[in-house]
């Protein structure tokens, strides 16, 4: 139904319309939440007051919101508070015609947030009559005694922020909070989050709550800033795989920002923190910055991430030195600056030291006030319910980012700035200790001084895996070796090879990180030289390496292949139990396996030569890289308790998974399709590297083709094509153009940057490449019906090696840009395209482990000593 037709059936023939909409829009300039004159206005006009209400929310969420509602939904609500009666919670609430706009998209979006893609009518019910009771009890009619608050003395230089609050919804308990544990200020979060329903829209907070905020705020001395509106309803759709979120892009809702900047200057806060997603057009956010005149209010604009343009710190700095070139003196000093979120640069690829020392120095030369988002950010961004849009935080103790070494670098500058701990939750003593200590420590040098230190100190340094390269040569690196040593520099070029691993989940890099932060300082010098294999739990065979500290780290991993997948489906995937004694042996070092597990009651005890080295329990899993690769295990995995109960998910299990119609298996089929290249990238080094072996062993330069093709004869590792296949038409269908080549032509070599994909139509193609001693390495066939091209796109690396053609052959080729879009569209064909890719790896990882095998039995053992 239009939104005529709806206001229309809603005032009959009772009113004319055209009255209507003019005092519903003049309802929106009303600063009254109740909306009382609108209402008497309405109903002198003969419209019910049922109806009334309707039409008032149903204007305001589409008109000033960009979404409507369904009238159902409206009618539901409405429905629902006449059976809970006139003294109910709902009823009270829906005095504000904004309650019933937020009921009603909290109605909307729960089934895709909050019940996971399925729910009950009665259970959106309960849901909307628990929202009204919180808001009436918490919000509307809540009071905060003021008589124990008290001015603070000497608070911890760290200020909370109110993102993944979800239990307080009065602003004034939060500073009340703020006060209790001796903190600098709080950084309010204003918008409607679609799995947490305590936070608040700007017209949610009446003028009489604006004053008193402002007054607790300059009784207790508790400093406040604002992050501006960044989620908001799901447009068209709250549907998040169809609609978008309507507050995103502040540009394209610059009238809930302006009334975001009213409130900042009603309550005294220091600055407004808005995204910065459009770089190409600026003129939205100048006038936001103009809002903020004559106040003390600053608007700072925050760097975002996961946009078409990348927002390192050399893009972010010019962006903002082209911005400030257009404000007057005045409001560039007054009311203008930046924050800084460390965590989004390090998604974009920087590292977020260099990339703060880039924006501290813009800032220090141009006297621009700054704020930091302090942060311990362990990866991408999570895009899949019900974390739509959170960034994966853990704390700002951790060393994910090394946020107190970054305070004290930008604090060296001569930079003074406030720190928000952004996202976290909850924030613990030791978060805030790492922030204040950080902000009030002593610093005996300014940066240069440390620099210069730092670049002495590193004159005598040996080259070695870590200090080479940038580590050497960038002043922030320097400025770490001159703070503190070279040890501490090398330490922290560890963390940032395992936050530069693009495919580790959260839990892995976080276990990793915390894993190395723990071990005797002897055992991290051994093992920073073999990181890759840290970070990496590929098996090292070649006898260059002997690493079973390693291995068991990677053991105790929660899988990455699993991590998108919600608890409750677990033991679906893992369907098959065994229940285990005390002591009774699950897998035995040594022994090639070929199956993962998943602990579901009781715990296991880890050996590594008989001697127990760890405890892995409930929820954890073990043993993933049997699944991809044939490699002994590196640990003997005993039952500790009696009664453990395990689940077992074998290769032939993953199959049946895979072409299965289980909810969850699109995800997993993605993050196949995002961790698969490199898994076979570096299968193809290990196979290259054992080539390499076997030709000084033996001087056969040709015996890796001969097992090549016996390997082929074998057939696929499952017998069967367990994914979805991809046939001629549907290649086409994807194709922008078909391509011809003669025998013998190159279609890429190694190192060219990807351009697109390519489909065999017709014929065969050879995949090589070059050994150390600049020979040939040939990696695989290609046939007709199969793909290649794909990884170097998926992962975002050049070409891993080269392509020519056996044959004649015909090549259906898509661009990187078409590949890409049609990849974000998730439709159907785009998953059987991404199953298709996935199994084609498969095969490639499960021939190279083949021949790979075959190379070693071949010579009796001799590559592998």
């Amino acid at each position: 139904m239009g939104v005529k037709d709806y206001l229309g059936q809603l005032v009959g023939g009772a009113a004319d319309i055209g009255l209507v909409r003019r005092a519903l829009e003049a309802d929106l300039n009303d600063v009254d939440p109740c909306s009382r004159a609108a209402k008497a206005r309405l109903v002198e006009m003969g419209l019910a007051p049922p109806a009334a209400l309707k039409a008032l929310a149903y204007h305001r969420s589409y008109d000033k919101y960009g979404y409507v509602p369904a009238p159902e939904t409206l009618d539901r609500i409405v429905q629902l508070a006449d059976r809970e009666g006139k003294t109910g919670h709902l009823t009270a609430c829906l005095e504000r015609p904004f309650f019933l706009v937020k009921a009603a998209w909290l109605a909307e979006h729960a089934p895709f947030f909050i019940f996971r893609g399925s729910s009950r009518a009665e259970e959106v019910d309960a849901l909307i009559l628990d929202l009204a009771r919180q808001y009436r009890l918490l919000f509307l009619e809540h009071s905060v005694g003021s008589v124990l608050w008290r001015r603070q003395t000497n608070p911890s230089r760290l200020r909370r922020t109110t993102f993944w609050e979800s239990k307080v919804l009065d602003p004034l308990d939060l500073i009340r909070q703020t006060m209790e544990d001796n903190l600098e200020g709080l950084e309010l979060s204003v918008d409607f989050h679609p799995f947490n329903f305590a936070r608040l829209l700007p017209e949610e907070i009446a003028d009489d709550k604006r004053e008193q905020i402002r007054a607790a705020c300059e009784r207790t001395g508790v400093k406040i800033d604002i992050h501006s509106p960044i989620i908001g309803p799901y447009v068209p759709s709250p549907d998040p795989g169809k609609g978008k979120q309507s507050f995103f892009d502040p540009a394209k809702a610059l009238g809930i920002q302006l009334e975001t900047i009213q409130l900042a200057r009603a309550i005294g806060a220091e600055a407004v923190v808005v995204h910065l997603i459009d770089m190409a057009n600026s003129g939205p956010l100048l006038q936001l910055v103009e809002a903020a005149a004559g106040s003390a209010v600053r608007v700072t604009l925050e760097n975002y991430c996961h946009l078409p343009a990348t927002q390192d710190a050399q893009t972010y700095v010019a962006f903002l030195e082209d911005f400030v070139s257009r404000l007057p003196p005045e409001l560039r000093a007054r009311n203008f600056g930046i924050t800084l979120d460390l965590g989004h640069l390090n998604i974009e690829g920087d590292d977020p030291l260099v990339g703060a020392e880039t924006v501290g120095r813009w800032c220090r030369d141009r006297a621009i006030y700054l704020r930091v988002h302090a942060t311990d950010n362990y990866g991408r961004l999570l895009y899949g319910p019900p974390h739509y849009s959170a960034d994966v935080h853990a704390n700002v103790a951790g060393r994910g980012i090394n946020s107190g070494l970054i305070i004290r670098m930008l604090r060296s500058m001569g930079l003074q700035f406030s720190v928000v701990a952004e996202q976290i939750k909850p924030l613990t003593r030791e978060d805030v200790d790492v922030i204040d200590d950080a902000q009030t420590g002593g610093l005996d040098k300014p940066f240069e001084a440390y620099v210069e230190l730092g670049r002495a100190r590193l004159a005598d340094v040996e080259f070695d895996a870590f200090l080479a390269g940038e580590f050497l040569e960038k002043d922030a690196y320097r400025f770490v070796a001159g703070l503190h040593d070279v040890a501490a520099l090398r330490e922290y070029a560890v963390y940032r090879r395992i936050q530069d691993k693009k495919f580790l989940s959260v839990d892995e890099a976080k276990k990793l990180s915390q894993d190395f932060m723990k071990m005797p300082a002897r055992l991290k010098r051994d093992l920073t030289t073999y990181i890759d294999d840290l970070l990496l739990p590929v098996q090292t065979e070649t006898g260059t390496i002997r690493k079973t500290q390693l291995d068991l780290i990677c053991q105790n991993l929660n899988g990455a292949l699993f991590w998108t997948i919600s608890s409750e489906h677990m033991n679906d995937v893992f369907e098959t139990d065994r229940l285990y004694r005390k002591d009774e042996v699950v897998c035995e070092q040594g022994q090639t396996g070929t199956e993962m597990y998943f602990i579901k009651e009781g715990s296991v005890g880890v050996f590594l030569d008989r001697v127990q080295v760890a405890t892995l329990g409930l929820g954890e899993l073990f043993g993933e890289i049997s699944l991809f690769y044939n490699v002994p295990r590196s640990a003997t995995v005993k039952a500790a308790e009696e009664g453990t109960r395990i689940g077992v998910l074998t290769r032939t299990d993953l199959a049946k998974l895979l072409e299965s119609r289980q909810p969850f298996v699109h995800e997993l089929v993605f993050r196949l399709y995002s961790i698969l290249p490199q898994r076979l990238r570096n299968m193809n080094e290990k196979y290259r590297a054992a080539i390499q072996k076997l030709r000084l062993v033996s001087g056969n330069d040709s015996s890796e083709l001969v097992l090549l093709t016996q390997t082929e004869a074998r057939g696929d590792w499952l017998g069967a094509d367990f994914l979805a296949t991809l046939s001629v038409d549907d290649a086409l269908t994807i194709s922008e153009e078909v391509l011809a080549f003669e025998t013998g032509e190159r279609i890429f070599d190694e190192g060219d940057e990807a351009n697109g994909v390519y489909f065999v139509l017709e014929g065969q193609v050879a995949v090589s490449v070059a050994g150390n001693d600049g020979k040939r390495v040939a990696l695989a066939e290609i046939q007709a019906g199969e793909i290649f091209g794909e990884m170097a796109l998926i992962d975002k690396k050049p070409r891993s090696a080269r392509v020519e053609t056996l044959t004649p052959a015909k090549l259906a080729f898509t661009g990187s840009e078409t590949f890409e879009a049609f990849i974000d569209s998730r439709s159907d064909l785009a998953f059987r395209l991404m199953g298709f890719i996935c199994l084609s790896i498969f095969k490639r990882i499960r021939r190279l482990d083949q021949v790979y095998s075959q190379l070693k039995e071949g010579n009796g053992g001799r590559a592998a000593t």
